[in-house]
């Protein structure tokens, strides 16, 4: 450098601060798209971009619950807005500790899909007092019911399913025949509302006996499957099932063919119906494979994204409500299974 003369050396300073510069934009990065690390989406512009969205998820585990909160967090990125879930692992003192936390963490709106709605009230009344709105998912198993302190909350109609496979059953079974269920051990409402109309709707038709329910502890298909096995045991007769989700389904249809019997099919009309619901990939999938005869689909894309839907009137947009929004879960057999839009599908047409 002993031979650069002032006037090279300005020429080289201004160089390397142009260099500098460039390199510090590179690292910077766009200003589109969303950036996720494990359970936060971070906000990146939008009408929404000051808003965080705190979730409180029962169960992440669960196939129906991790495309929940997908949808939330794709509806939230095409509003530019920020979220942050928290799993309660189907522990329901750990949700209302979760929400806590959530309040904790400044979000803006708190959606969550209750374990028992009773036990996180006090939860929902500390965010109220902070002016923090919750919005809730069947909290209520059908309208009018109370509000539990919510801005908002999405009914399944998990109610109408229950009755409507209890008429499926008496349509498709002769006279005698046994009806039995598989439920959830943990007290989801909206679970223990379509296994009871479930077994009220069996019990109004003369062709079929409800003779009882026993209740997966774990909420997979291993946990099902001993518990179909004791219905078997205790019924050797019974000729259809209901469980209250797919991959329980999955289990019961494991439990028959392990302990000898058949299930039903169009060839073999004496075997055991299973019908699940929730429309899991695992209830599609056996479906297909003649292991499950139908489901309903619980909309997870569709309540997912009707809940920042209406965070953004509530938060941005200042509007007023309706309480209640009913998304129902449509039928899906052998017979409609072909024409069923999966998942992934609708959350990619999500916009």
């Amino acid at each position: 450098m002993k031979g650069m003369t002032r006037k090279s050396k300005g020429y080289f300073m201004l160089t390397v601060m142009l260099l500098m510069a460039m390199l510090v934009t590179a690292c910077g990065g766009s200003g589109g798209g969303s950036k996720t690390t494990g359970g936060e989406t971070k906000a990146s512009g939008g009408s929404g971009s000051s808003i965080k969205i705190g979730v409180s998820i029962p169960a992440e585990a669960n196939n129906s619950l991790q495309y929940w909160y997908k949808g939330i967090q794709k509806q939230a990125e095409l509003y530019g807005m920020e979220v942050v879930g928290i799993d309660a692992q189907l522990n329901s003192s750990k949700q209302v500790s979760d929400m806590d936390n959530l309040l904790v963490q400044g979000v803006d709106v708190i959606l969550v899909w209750p374990l028992d709605p009773a036990a996180i009230k006090p939860a929902i009344d500390r965010a109220t007092e902070k002016k923090v709105p919750v919005i809730g998912i069947d909290f209520n198993t059908q309208e009018g019911g109370s509000d539990f302190g919510l801005a908002h909350q999405i009914i399944l109609g998990r109610g109408q399913g229950g009755m409507d496979v209890a008429k499926l059953f008496a349509d498709m079974l002769p006279e005698g025949s046994e009806v039995g269920a598989i439920g959830m051990a943990a007290p989801v409402p909206g679970n223990i509302y379509m296994m009871e109309q479930f077994r009220v709707e069996s019990e109004k038709f003369s062709n079929i006996t409800w003779v009882g329910q026993q209740n997966n502890p774990t909420d997979n298909i291993a946990g099902a499957e001993p518990m179909m096995a004791n219905l078997l045991t205790k019924n050797p007769n019974i000729r259809a099932v209901f469980a209250y989700n797919d991959d329980s389904a999955v289990g019961a249809a494991q439990a028959i063919t392990n302990n000898g019997k058949s299930l039903y099919s169009a060839d073999n009309p004496d075997g055991i119906i299973v019908v699940g619901f929730n429309a899991e990939q695992a209830g599609i999938d056996a479906i297909k494979q003649g292991k499950q005869y139908a489901t309903f689909n619980i909309n997870p894309i569709k309540t997912g994204s009707a809940m920042v839907q209406a965070a953004k009137q509530i938060v941005v947009d200042k509007a007023d409500i309706a309480k209640e929004q009913v998304i129902a879960s449509d039928f899906v057999s052998v017979e409609t299974i072909d024409s069923f839009q999966s998942w992934d599908e609708e959350l990619n047409a999500l916009q």
